[in-house]
């Protein structure tokens, strides 16, 4: 608890004023999804965004079960590691990490029911850096990546289902903030 509350007055800092002015954070211009290298290759949205009220979306490998226990989770885009813990429950290991939008927007993306953490708190991370992998909430669940975004930093956690308040349709929020698109993409669409 100490740490989430450290990691929001940290984050209460950084929102003083409506911007970030962490040294190293740097505008988020592309989002990409944080499985299936960027695209989601391989993976599919077991409960989407508002299916039984859910604040999130489920990413889980085709091969079904635990055939992706293990498999890399990356980071959405450029931001900065405000919590990196073991939440316990039904959460299991949780990252957020806060992005600088274009305008100047914040917001926050949620990976949950990690089985490892490659990052600690007040790290930069990079878009695709390794955030941890893929698990099963200490075999609460099948494995699968639980992952939000928020357009309000530093909210308490929650419970992952509820009203939409403060949560955003990650899959859609992602197809509206692909940006340029990577050199492989472009070369395809002009075939």
């Amino acid at each position: 608890m100490f740490t989430l509350l450290l990691a929001c007055a940290r984050l209460g800092d950084l929102l003083q004023g409506g911007f970030i002015t962490w040294p190293g954070l740097v505008v988020a211009d592309r989002f990409d999804f944080p499985v299936g290298n960027g695209e989601a290759r391989g993976y599919y949205d077991a409960q989407p965004f508002g299916k039984n009220r859910h604040l999130g979306a489920d990413w889980n490998g085709k091969g079904g079960g635990n055939t992706d226990y293990g498999l890399p989770v990356a980071s959405s885009a450029d931001g900065v590691v405000v919590e990196a813990l073991d939440r316990g429950g039904g959460w299991g290991n949780v990252v957020r990490v806060v992005h600088r939008l274009p305008g100047g927007e914040l917001v926050e993306t949620l990976y949950a029911h990690l089985a490892t953490v490659a990052v600690n708190e007040g790290m930069l991370a990079p878009r695709g850096a390794l955030l941890g992998t893929i698990g099963d909430a200490g075999g609460q669940y099948y494995a699968h990546l639980h992952f939000e975004v928020r357009d309000r930093p530093g909210a308490p956690l929650g419970g992952g289902y509820g009203t939409p308040d403060g949560h955003v349709d990650p899959t859609a929020f992602i197809g509206a903030h692909r940006g340029a698109s990577p050199p492989n993409v472009r070369r395809a669409a002009h075939r």
